[in-house]
Formats: structure tokens, C-alpha cells, sequence
């Protein structure tokens, strides 16, 4: 049987997961994960657009802010069209997590902003593309929502290859 805090383990604002197992979670919880976790780093992106000292930050954020934004509304059609309803939970262990980690970023300014802005959007992307292909990918049942997580994917990994060239750092393989 699926087991709740495993959704909340994916959904943590770093995403630092060890690709849980998702079990038998339906895809109506997957759902709520994959909008949840799309919504930390819009909520991230945000303030990188905003509190970024570099250009280059702040037009990371924006595009991130945009890209996640595009993909949280994708989601949420295609879960209307589809007629599951879902739920995000609000006070699991990721979200909690999540505004720890805004709030330390809300506390930094200038050039210490950017760089830990870069490392948490790093970690988060690295993350998210691990847990996209070993635990949601293989649990999602629906071939429509698995084909836009799959579609979106790339999106993701050009978001780590961006941060990766902003934050100066070799590009990931």
C-alpha cells in the first residue's frame, strides 16, 4: 500500500530524495506532488527575480519562473480534462521545508543571495530530474499525465544546465 509520507519525502523543498518508492499511489497524488513541487520553485524563482544582485540571476529566475509556471498550469488542465481532483497538502514535511529554505533566502542579500540562490536551485533541479525518472515516472499509470512529465523533463535538465553555467560550474552529465 502506498505510503503517504513518501509523496512528502519527493516533495521536500530541495527535493534531496534518494528516489523514494511511491508504491501504488494513485495519480491523483502524483499529481498533487508534481504541482506541489512546481509551486516550491515558483515560489523560489520568484524571489531570485526579485532579490537577484546579477542580471544573470535574475533572468535564470524569470525563466524558471515562467517555464514552472507554464507546466503547473499544464498540470492542472490536464488533471481537470482528466476529472482528478487533487489536493496539495499544505502542511507536509516538504512544505515546511520549502519555507525554511525561503525564508533563508529572504535573509540574504547581494552576492551571498545569488550564490545560495544558484546552489538551492542546483540541488532542487538535480533532484527533481532523479526523482522524475526513478520514482514518478514509473508510478504514474495515466499515459497522458506520463506523457507531459515525460515531455517536461527536458525543461528541467536545461534548467540545471543553465543554473550549472550562471553558478560557473561544469555542466552535469
Amino acid at each position: 500500500m502506498f505510503k503517504r509520507h513518501a509523496l512528502a519525502a519527493i516533495a521536500t523543498a530541495t527535493l534531496a530524495l534518494t528516489a523514494p518508492a511511491i508504491g501504488h499511489a494513485d495519480d491523483a497524488a502524483l499529481f498533487a506532488v508534481y504541482d506541489q513541487v512546481n509551486g516550491f520553485d515558483i515560489e523560489t524563482a520568484t524571489l531570485g527575480a526579485v532579490k537577484g544582485s546579477s542580471e544573470e540571476v535574475r533572468a535564470l529566475a524569470a525563466m524558471v519562473l515562467r517555464d514552472h509556471s507554464a507546466v503547473r498550469q499544464m498540470t492542472r488542465d490536464l488533471a481537470k480534462r482528466l476529472d482528478v481532483a487533487y489536493a496539495i497538502d499544505a502542511a507536509s514535511a516538504g512544505a515546511a521545508d520549502h519555507e525554511k529554505a525561503i525564508g533563508k533566502l529572504s535573509a540574504l542579500s547581494g552576492a551571498e543571495f545569488d550564490k545560495a540562490y544558484l546552489e538551492h536551485e542546483i540541488g532542487f533541479h538535480r533532484a527533481a530530474i532523479d526523482a522524475v525518472k526513478t520514482s514518478l515516472l514509473p508510478a504514474i499509470e495515466n499515459a497522458e499525465f506520463k506523457g507531459l512529465v515525460e515531455a517536461v523533463l527536458p525543461g528541467f535538465e536545461h534548467h540545471l544546465a543553465e543554473t550549472l553555467r550562471v553558478a560557473g560550474m561544469p555542466a552535469a552529465h
